[in-house]
């Protein structure tokens, strides 16, 4: 594995310190954590606990998670609360 230059190193930083009610937001790029800060406390929830797991073949939360912007709308990927497994939810973004 090559060394990170320091600007990569700082650039990691400022985007895990990007705040999210109580908690911080690790692994977003700033694209996403600026959506994702955007939403409301309450859409966030709901968006956390319903995710589809192809394991457990059902709705559950998802733990762990990171998240990046793909054609514009952000995507959450992480690990299902019941059984680890890796899960991922798109969060579709308002029509232009």
């Amino acid at each position: 594995m090559k060394p990170r230059s320091a600007g990569q190193l700082y650039v990691k930083r400022i985007v895990s310190m990007v705040p999210m009610g109580n908690e911080q937001l690790h692994g977003f790029s700033w694209q996403a954590a600026k959506f994702w800060n955007a939403m409301s406390t309450d859409t966030r929830e709901k968006i956390l606990t319903n995710v589809y797991c192809g394991h457990c073949r059902g709705e559950t939360s998802i733990v762990n998670f990171t998240g990046s912007l793909k054609g514009g709308d952000p995507v959450l990927n992480g690990s299902c609360a019941k059984c680890g497994q890796k899960v991922a939810r798109l969060v579709e973004g308002p029509e232009a």
